[in-house]
């Protein structure tokens, strides 16, 4: 299946880890068991059924009266990020306006989705992607776009028109992808980057929006030079501002994954980078780990940020992560779609399950010859509607 003929799916397929993140931050069993406890020690101790798989605890939505137990996240699946919860955190200062600014569901369905755009041009096939036509999925906004304001406006504006909320998913920070390379560009600097911020907040303007920040950008800076390292978290922190002075999108930066970063030192990423000021920060984007998992990391996250709230992408993650394949991050097979995205998630400080990842685009060539990051995958989109958990 070649690509749509609209660019802006092009380089979306952010990494996941790097071979220094797994050198030097990879934990071990004992730090999933010292997590664990940390979770039972706050009484959030959650249960496993027999079959490994993570069982609801029961529990209300996010406006409910209660909420689920936390499962204790796995060391199998989530070795370096589940584990270790830190020393006490420098939440980043006093929370801004924009910590206050929950999203509101329900999530736009984008007509002119990258899987709208395939079904559109291949009716033969539409039906084995119907699902993935007709759920919200973020909108990824990045350096390949020609009109980055005229596109968001689009949104945004059907968005109003439906009564929904529109999310976005930005790509487009200088160096990106740094560490892997499948989806490397990025803008050339960082004045290019502040009006980039610029051009996207005048197509948001009042209306509703959700914005999930740079992928990777925080769990890759330690691959930065210094120099390069400082203005990352410069450009970050004013796009955080730029976004949340805005009267009703609620901004989460990237906050990595539970097999990545962790929670102690991804706390320390986020407040240098300005989480204070938005309303949290973003987990599992673009990969595979089990919700469960995911939460267990980012309550201890929220936790070390003052109370800082979360979404989850449960996009590709409902069947959880591959094992025995090197990059695993990248085109698992066999995985399949997670929870539809809601706000009524049930954990303390979860705002809500969204799709980030766009269900059937590649993440990359992947040493593996698989089509290029951004590129739509029939085969891969078909597999995950049939291996999807619900």
């Amino acid at each position: 299946m070649s690509r749509p003929t609209s660019r802006w799916t092009a380089g979306w397929a952010p990494r996941r880890t790097s071979a220094r993140a797994r050198g030097g931050r990879a934990g071990t069993a004992l730090a999933g068991v010292l997590a664990a406890a940390l979770l039972a020690g706050c009484g959030l101790g959650g249960s496993r059924d027999a079959g490994g798989g993570q069982r609801d605890a029961g529990g209300q939505g996010a406006t409910g009266t209660s909420t689920k137990a936390l499962p204790a996240p796995d060391p199998t699946r989530c070795p370096a990020g589940a584990g270790q919860s830190g020393g006490g955190q420098d939440a980043g200062g006093a929370p801004g306006p924009g910590r206050d600014r929950a999203p509101r569901g329900p999530f736009l369905v984008d007509p002119r989705s990258q899987a709208a755009q395939v079904a559109a041009a291949n009716p033969a096939t539409a039906q084995a992607i119907a699902p993935l036509v007709q759920t919200p999925t973020a909108f990824p906004v990045g350096d390949w776009l020609t009109d980055v304001t005229g596109e968001v406006r689009s949104r945004t504006a059907a968005a109003t028109a439906s009564g929904s909320t529109a999310v976005f998913m930005i790509y487009a920070i200088p160096h990106r992808d740094v560490a892997a390379g499948f989806s490397a560009g990025g803008l050339p600097d960082a004045g290019a980057y502040r009006q980039f911020t610029r051009q996207v907040a005048a197509g948001i303007g009042a209306a509703r929006a959700v914005l999930v920040l740079e992928p990777d950008a925080l769990g890759q800076i330690d691959e930065l030079a210094p120099g390069q390292a400082a203005e990352r978290y410069v450009l970050l922190r004013d796009a955080v501002d730029v976004y949340a002075s805005l009267p009703a999108t609620s901004v989460y930066l990237d906050g990595a994954n539970c097999g990545w970063i962790a929670p102690g030192e991804m706390a320390r990423r986020l407040a240098q980078a300005g989480v204070a000021h938005a309303r949290g920060f973003a987990v599992n984007v673009a990969n595979y780990y089990r919700t469960g998992d995911e939460v267990s990391r980012a309550e201890i996250v929220a936790g070390l940020l003052g109370g800082a709230h979360y979404v989850v992408d449960t996009s590709r993650n409902g069947r959880g992560p591959a094992s025995g394949l090197a990059n695993a991050w990248c085109n698992p097979p066999g995985r399949g779609l997670g929870i539809r995205p809601t706000t009524e998630t049930g954990y303390p400080h979860a705002d809500a399950f969204l799709w980030v990842k766009t269900p059937g685009a590649s993440d990359g060539e992947c040493g593996r010859g698989d089509p290029s990051a951004g590129t739509w995958w029939q085969r891969a989109a078909t597999d995950l509607v049939r291996n999807a958990s619900e």
